[in-house]
């Protein structure tokens, strides 16, 4: 019996992920985010992903639950100076940042799934490796 009332449950929760996620999306580079902070001003109090491209690759993937928030997440990110490899992406004026959205706060237990999905499927960027 037990078994049925997961299956329903699953049926349930399979149709609130289909239907129901509202998420947007947002790229700007280095440059251009250290020159007009209009970009981290639209995205501060809001939660999700966010990634590092450098020559169209991504590099880092990464999650912003809402007791931090994306602002916070990406301003740590590209004021962490001193290791040498990460130091040549946040001073590519061409890196870009790419934000994913979660317009829902109530979902914001999806984030952690979704970055650690994307983790996967794009085969561990460099900066997501583990040693």
């Amino acid at each position: 019996m037990r078994e049925i009332d997961l299956l329903s449950f699953l049926d349930l929760f399979s149709s609130k992920v289909k239907g129901s996620l509202f998420l947007r999306g947002m790229k700007t580079n280095i440059e251009t985010l250290r020159m007009d902070n209009s970009f981290i001003e639209e995205i501060k109090n809001e939660c999700g992903i966010y990634y590092f491209i450098q020559d169209e690759q991504i590099v880092y993937v990464g999650r912003a639950l809402p007791s931090v928030g994306l602002k916070s997440r990406i301003l740590n990110q590209i004021n962490a100076f001193g290791d040498t490899k990460w130091d040549t992406v946040i001073n590519d004026n061409k890196t870009e940042i790419g934000v994913i959205i979660f317009e829902d706060f109530d979902q914001w237990y999806f984030i952690s799934a979704l970055e650690h999905f994307l983790i996967e499927k794009l085969e561990r960027p460099i900066f997501n490796k583990r040693c």
